[in-house]
């Protein structure tokens, strides 16, 4: 004799619940592994209760900002972030300069985080890359003045990365 329908329809749904929370399971404890999201969650020095997330998605001169994860020959887990820098804003800070150079076409921001092992994020680089509209690249490091400022929401690049050579 089979089971009435009521007993087999409160089966499925009783099945289909404990799927449906072993997959909320899995995906809560996997995003508490995702590299990417334990560097946006990590705390500014000094710990103003700010996180990485919160300066970068709201800094005004990034935009299309990228973020990946890697391990590199070392090992080490690393987040990259990558964002365009808005180049006319900063040019507004710039003082003038003379026909010898030219606006870059397009500046880059990278961040480059190491996450260890026991959960501790640090900035491990952090570069400029700036191109003209010929293809002409120039790569500049970032002092460590540069990620404050990102953090503090100020005009992170200098003048020089955002000016390229006219010839090129």
């Amino acid at each position: 004799m089979a089971p009435p329908a009521s007993a087999t329809t409160t089966a499925r749904l009783a099945s289909w619940f404990l799927a449906l929370a072993a997959t909320l399971v899995l995906a809560a404890s996997a995003g508490a592994n995702d590299p990417i999201r334990v560097v946006k969650a990590a705390r500014l020095p000094p710990d103003t209760g700010r996180t990485v997330e919160t300066a970068l998605s709201g800094y005004a001169y990034f935009k299309d900002p990228v973020w990946e994860t890697y391990v590199d020959g070392e090992r080490r887990t690393l987040v990259r972030f990558v964002a365009e820098y808005d180049v006319a804003r900063g040019l507004s800070d710039c003082p003038a300069v003379g026909p010898e150079v030219r606006p870059a076409a397009r500046v880059f921001v990278t961040l480059l985080y190491v996450l260890r092992g026991d959960g501790v994020v640090s900035l491990a680089d952090a570069f400029i890359d700036a191109y003209s509209a010929t293809g002409y690249s120039a790569k500049y490091q970032a002092e460590p003045w540069i990620t404050d400022r990102i953090y503090a929401g100020q005009a992170c690049v200098g003048c020089m990365p955002l000016y390229l050579p006219s010839a090129l």
